[in-house]
């Protein structure tokens, strides 16, 4: 069922119940108003019987009299006189004008209790006159201003509903619009536009959806830059393991084939004295190629935070930076306590506090580096504050590769990081849940 139809539908059911009501009230005061006639015209037409029962003791002809009393009220509207003999049998009644009568469930509606009247006479012979309501003449005569009010009531409820059903679909043709344009938007199509029209609520629900697509498309273009700059930092990172694998392990896995080539020359020729000295050759390119293996294998993934744990890695960083600068006063302020911390947020602060300190050693000119580390029952918080100055970057360059990195990396772990001067310096703060949302914990 359609918003509209249910509108209309709500509204219409309010007219007609108005309507109900108004007829039930207007029946309800004309009935009011009949029982009101009728007992006025009995009161009137007791006093009149009482009139002529006083002159019928004077009368010669009571009984002619008594018969002319009956005449009196043919034709009344509201009663009819009826002369009861002695024996309680109908002697004459008064005539009734013929009216077509209501419906019998509109006259049962307007009946009135009203109960008949019986003055007895003054005469010993017992006759009595009865005054009866008579209901069907003014029941007869309120019947067709009930229909004309019935008719114009109904009439008003058609076209109000009409008139709804007009007004409500004008009003709701920009939600049709709003729910055309969302689909696109759900589909990819993030040009997709609504117009800003119709009742202040949805036009500020279209220029809600349209703020949304413009914030989507943007996220977008935001996305696909940083996978670009992914790419980037990929084939960079690719490149320089190929070249050290080719400049400093090539040549030394060829020196230790020609050092291996060499020893069994010399043992095939006797000279067993020489063959020590190729040996110890061989010895030193394996371990200096095993130095540049541990330092390609320490940039995919840091060796001390897997040796040492977090904390104690973070420690070390600050004790490679201070053997560097010894003029830099690196301070380090970390919690107690780093059990049920994932691997992925383990990472996650030691890359941050890697990119951080050597952004403030290069660019920064500090002479304080402060790390601090602080944990709560529901996250982590992780902030490195500088007290020096780095240069701005030229108008319009885009963030470093450092930054997005960091960037998306508390990203990835469902936390919120910020970067930028502050009193007296720089700092980089970052906030990581305890929950965060690692995949070897669900597995």
């Amino acid at each position: 069922m359609s918003l509209r139809f249910r509108v209309v539908a709500a509204i219409v059911l309010v007219l007609v119940t108005g309507s109900a009501l108004g007829l039930a009230l207007a029946g309800w005061q004309a009935r009011q108003w009949l029982r009101g006639e009728l007992v006025s015209a009995q009161e009137s037409g007791k006093l009149a019987v009482t009139r002529a029962y006083a002159d019928l003791a004077r009368s010669d002809a009571p009984e002619p009299d008594l018969r002319a009393l009956i005449a009196t009220f043919d034709g009344n509207r509201h009663l009819q006189a009826r002369l009861i003999g002695p024996d309680g049998r109908l002697v004459v009644a008064s005539r009734l004008e013929p009216v077509a009568a209501p419906p019998a469930w509109f006259a049962a509606l307007l009946h009135p209790p009203v109960a008949p009247a019986r003055l007895a006479s003054p005469r010993a012979s017992g006759e009595a006159v009865e005054l009866s309501p008579v209901y069907t003449n003014d029941t007869a005569a309120v019947w067709p201003e009930f229909l004309d009010l019935a008719l114009v009531l109904a009439l008003s409820c058609l076209g109000g509903a009409a008139l709804v059903w007009a007004l409500v679909g004008q009003a709701l043709k920009p939600l049709r619009t709003i729910g055309e344009v969302l689909p696109r938007i759900g589909g990819g199509d993030y040009a997709a536009r609504s117009p800003e029209q119709g009742p202040p609520e949805l036009a500020g629900l279209a220029r809600g959806v349209n703020a949304m697509a413009g914030q989507l498309a943007g996220m977008r273009a935001h996305n696909q830059a940083l996978e670009t700059q992914l790419l980037t930092l990929q084939d960079e990172e690719r490149a320089d393991i190929a070249r050290d694998l080719h400049d400093e392990i090539g040549p030394h896995l060829f020196a230790a084939n020609v050092d291996a080539a060499m020893i069994a020359s010399l043992l095939a020729a006797g000279r067993h004295d020489e063959a020590p000295a190729q040996v110890r050759s061989i010895q030193a390119a394996i371990a200096h190629m095993q130095h540049l293996v541990r330092d390609i294998l320490g940039r995919l993934r840091p060796v001390r935070l897997v040796e040492l744990g977090l904390f104690a890695a973070i420690g070390d960083l600050a004790a490679f930076w201070r053997d560097r600068r010894p003029e830099i006063d690196f301070q380090i302020r970390l919690p107690d306590d780093e059990d049920g911390l994932t691997e992925t947020l383990q990472e996650t602060v030691y890359r941050l506090v890697q990119e951080s300190l050597a952004n403030a050693v290069r660019h920064a000119a500090p002479t304080q580096v402060m790390v601090s580390i602080e944990r709560t029952p529901h996250e982590l918080r992780v902030e490195v504050r500088n007290d020096g100055a780095p240069a701005p970057p030229p108008a319009g360059a885009a963030a470093g590769f450092g930054l997005t990195g960091m960037t998306e990396r508390v990203a990835a772990a469902g936390g919120t990081l910020t970067a930028g001067p502050v009193k007296g310096g720089w700092r980089v703060s970052a906030t990581l849940p305890l929950a965060v949302r690692d995949q070897e914990d669900a597995a």
